[in-house]
């Protein structure tokens, strides 16, 4: 094996650590204990004209055929959904429209219903505890309840069999152990679940060293400096600039004390890079690992890190990573998730005169159901009368008037009170609907209390700012925002922005705050908990307290899975100081 590796040494202002960044290009051949799974079903849907497809990423070294097999459609039925692959074959990165075929029958659920008991899903109980509950393994719940292997819903029916919950019972009393993992075996006593406190103490480990590792496609062989920008192509910026961001994560935390070593790869976007560095060994005594970015790249450092048990994030990717992963951090979530976080914070916050108006076009459309689901759920919830109700009216751009389930015209003004706040909630994002809407509920206002909420940040040319700030108007910034929230009058974003300039003369991106987010973050959390990471994951909001610039994070493991954040910012436009302000 041949290595070329180009070490460049930072020499902080304080000589208690001395920083190295490795960039590292690694030669070797073979790597086949990394490759990646054939085929796996997709979990995202999508509906065009009434029908429903999954929508499938194409991953290198998968074929129309095993993709068809696993999806239980032809390959003509898939071409005549895609008629790109008529003239070309599937390459990776692709996304498949698949038609969805009838689920087959799990023979296990033919049983009578007798022989189940059937158990409705509480508030914030996860397949796991549910599991714990009744002495089961999680995958014996899974595989008789397929629809919940994804995570499980409030009000959600699962069917426990009686059989073996009777044993569980009995072996619980003798005191023996009877939940195992996937592979047969006693859990691992450092993963770290909700229901579980933390294992570990919080104390700054001075005394130990620790090494985290980054994965970004920097393409060096491609560029000549690091110094000039004008040898950068235009899709590397962001990379560099995340780049820069974990420097003055790290560079802050050593006066505290903070001994790293950074190791920085470069994987070149190309997934034989990534199976060289990871055939190398340089990874193995890391204790975390931050990246890589693509999916087919993630999906190779994924299974290393659970056959490794190194903690990893996937830092600016959506693929979910966490599946099958208790190592694994996702930071951002997925349209579907985003949606759901989205409807548990209105649901928490309010709990009465709540109207939703929806497109009509909209009306059955997959993501507003699982919304209008979540909220109702949410708002039941924390309502403690469990009285609580949310109405819905939708709003037809052909004869623009307002319209129940019915289909019948209604008075919009009598949907609101005049006495209380009344809380509006538009989750669509079609431009010419919500500009349309806004303005008229902005009528309403001028003689009703009206608090407007969106599913993310609108930014239309025709929609009139002063009406968002009248109604005082709320959303969730999501960092594929063209610009998402950062408060430049904040303390930490102020001080950030100054140690940037003098570092590199330039302004941070949005990629150069993601970067110092979640190094600084995680990098702390390695600080003060040590090289036990995992177990401490439950303490994490007590103890890492610094707020992040833009990406709040908040995790919760999806046993047997990894941990996915539960956190979004929602920006509120502050009537009274005509200013945006992050409210939760």
């Amino acid at each position: 094996m041949k290595a070329i590796t180009q070490l460049i040494i930072f020499q902080k202002k304080k000589p208690s650590l001395l920083l190295f960044v490795m960039l590292l290009t690694i030669a070797s051949s073979g790597f086949s204990q990394f490759q990646p799974t054939p085929v796996t079903r997709s979990n995202n849907h999508i509906t065009v004209n009434g029908k429903d497809f999954y929508l499938h990423e194409v991953i290198k070294g998968q074929t129309l055929f095993g993709i068809s097999k696993v999806y239980d459609v032809s390959e003509e039925e898939i071409k005549k959904i895609n008629p790109d692959l008529n003239t070309k074959s599937v390459y990776p990165g692709m996304v498949l429209r698949i038609p969805q075929s009838d689920t087959k029958v799990n023979p296990q659920t033919t049983k009578e219903e007798g022989q189940y008991i059937l158990h409705t899903v509480l508030p914030k109980e996860t397949l796991f505890s549910i599991s714990k509950q009744y002495g089961l393994k999680v995958e014996d719940l899974s595989e008789l309840n397929p629809e919940a292997k994804s995570g499980v819903k409030t009000g959600q029916f699962l069917k426990i069999p009686r059989d073996k919950v009777a044993f569980a019972k009995k072996a619980a009393v003798t005191g023996e152990k009877t939940t195992k993992n996937a592979a047969g075996t006693e859990p691992e006593q450092n993963i770290a679940n909700n229901d579980q406190p933390c294992k570990t103490k919080s104390f700054p480990h001075k005394n130990d060293n620790f090494r985290m590792a980054v994965l970004l496609p920097l393409n060096i062989s491609q560029n000549d400096t690091l110094l000039y920008a004008d040898s950068l192509k235009a899709d590397h910026f962001r990379f560099y600039d995340f780049l820069e961001g974990v420097y003055l994560a790290v560079d802050s935390l050593q006066y505290e004390g903070l001994n790293l070593t950074l190791e920085i790869f470069d994987t070149e976007r190309n997934p034989e890079t990534i199976k060289r560095i990871l055939n190398s060994g340089k990874l193995d005594g890391a204790d975390f690992i931050i990246g890589p970015v693509f999916p087919n790249e993630i999906e190779l450092v994924s299974a290393f890190s659970k056959s490794k048990h190194v903690p990893m994030v996937s830092p600016l990717s959506t693929f979910d990573v966490v599946r099958e992963n208790p190592f694994a951090f996702q930071v951002r979530n997925k349209l579907p998730k985003q949606i759901e976080l989205a409807a548990d914070y209105i649901g928490s916050k309010y709990n009465q005169n709540i109207v939703v108006i929806g497109r009509y076009a909209e009306r059955k459309n997959s993501d507003f159901t699982r919304f209008m689901s979540n909220l109702n759920s949410e708002v039941k919830e924390h309502d403690p009368a469990r009285k609580a109700t949310v109405k819905t009216i939708f709003f037809s751009e052909i004869s623009r008037t307002f319209i129940n389930q019915d289909s019948t015209g209604i008075d919009f003004e009598k949907y609101l009170s005049a006495a209380n706040s009344n809380f509006i909630v538009i989750p669509s994002e079609n431009e010419v609907f919500i500009t349309e809407v806004v303005d008229l509920v902005h009528q309403e206002s001028l003689t009703r209390n009206i608090h407007l909420f969106g599913l993310n940040q609108w930014v239309f040319s025709d929609l009139d700012l002063g009406n968002l700030y009248d109604l005082n108007f709320e959303s969730y910034s999501d960092f594929e925002d063209e610009h998402p929230f950062i408060d430049y009058t904040d303390a930490n974003v102020i001080s950030f922005c100054r140690n940037y300039k003098n570092n590199w003369n330039i302004e941070p991106s949005k990629y150069s705050f993601q970067g110092f987010d979640i190094s600084f973050f995680f990098t702390r959390a390695l600080f003060q908990f040590g090289h036990n990471l995992i177990a401490s994951v439950p303490c994490w909001p007590e103890f890492i307290t610094q707020p992040s610039m833009l990406t709040p994070m908040r995790f919760q493991s999806v046993s047997p899975n990894g941990f996915v954040n539960q956190a979004i910012t929602v920006v509120r436009f502050q009537k009274d100081e005509l200013t945006r302000k992050k409210v939760n």
